[in-house]
């Protein structure tokens, strides 16, 4: 299925391009035969052909230009989220206009879709190593039980608002170059690779607050491969990790500290984690007996049971 949405997508690239480029077409090798003789020598005709790439100028990407933005994007009937997807943006309320998403892609110009963001971005889960309900498991297990980013490997896209009842615009930090604040106008302009450039509808605190959780999540999956496999200095780096991402900048800056843990410790956390939830799902949060059952729970967890060793 994942091969069928790519190749229907690269041919509807592949329509679109042949249109955004300009076509010199050159009419050479022409020999001068008599005019009887044209038909049999029109063989000895052929055109070359040169293509010239139209260069993509950054984008303005703000509620007040999705007009514009709207008329110079492809439409295209389903759409596959990929590593140079930088910005889904959630158009359902947008009046006069039959598509409900625009999503935006490095090199390329936008795609417009009657697709909800909802529908695109569960595609683009489901053909990652891990899905989203399993990052948004491990992001319940930090704390982080609204808008939970998904990072997969360097790919990490932040919801703009809760997902879990319908569509929302989800904008991809692993491309963002840098950010600032509009402080009268209370949202964030952030910039990504190649200079677009993108008007946030969310205050500062909760554009830090979804960077940090990214980066936690990010430093966590970091950590379980290189503890469980070791391979992460061995996979394939994108061309565009050279320029680091504010995600990234983070990581290496001197103010940030982060406390090693065992991948056993690691599992162990997550193990009680869940337990506690089943608990609490089957005798109810305020049931007086769960934290005595709870206790004698993660007792047999950390101690293991015998039968563990026979």
């Amino acid at each position: 299925m994942k091969e069928d949405f790519e190749r229907d997508q690269q041919h509807g690239y592949y329509n679109n391009w042949r249109k955004s480029y300009y076509q010199f077409n050159e009419k050479s090798h022409i020999n001068h035969f008599p005019s009887h003789l044209s038909e049999v020598y029109e063989s000895n005709y052929y055109y070359k052909t040169t293509l010239i790439r139209k260069p993509i100028s950054p984008l303005l990407i703000t509620d007040k230009t999705i007009s514009a933005l709207l008329g110079i994007s492809f439409e295209q009937s389903h759409i596959l989220v990929n590593s140079k997807t930088f910005y889904i943006k959630d158009i359902r309320d947008v009046k006069d206009t039959p598509f409900n998403t625009i999503v935006f892609q490095l090199g390329a110009l936008p795609l417009k879709t009657k697709e909800d963001s909802r529908t695109i971005m569960n595609r683009y889960f489901n053909k990652e190593p891990l899905n989203y309900q399993i990052i948004q498991y491990i992001g319940k297990s930090l704390g982080y039980h609204h808008r939970c980013p998904f990072v997969s490997g360097y790919e990490i896209f932040v919801p703009e608002k809760g997902s879990s009842n319908g569509s929302t615009s989800w904008y991809g930090l692993h491309h963002i170059l840098d950010s600032m604040e509009d402080k009268k106008a209370n949202h964030i302009k952030v910039y990504f690779r190649e200079g677009h450039e993108l008007q946030l509808n969310v205050s500062a605190r909760s554009f830090n607050e979804q960077l940090e959780r990214s980066v936690n999540l990010s430093i966590l999956q970091q950590m379980v491969i290189d503890e469980l496999v070791g391979l992460l200095h061995y996979t394939r780096t994108p061309y565009f990790t050279e320029e680091l991402n504010i995600v990234q900048r983070r990581l290496k800056a001197s103010t940030f500290t982060s406390t090693f843990h065992s991948i056993e410790k690691v599992l162990n956390f997550m193990s009680n984690y869940r337990v506690n939830e089943i608990l609490e799902t089957v005798f109810g949060v305020g049931n007086p007996y769960i934290e005595e059952i709870r206790r004698d729970f993660t007792l047999t967890i950390k101690n293991k049971p015998s039968s563990f060793h026979e």
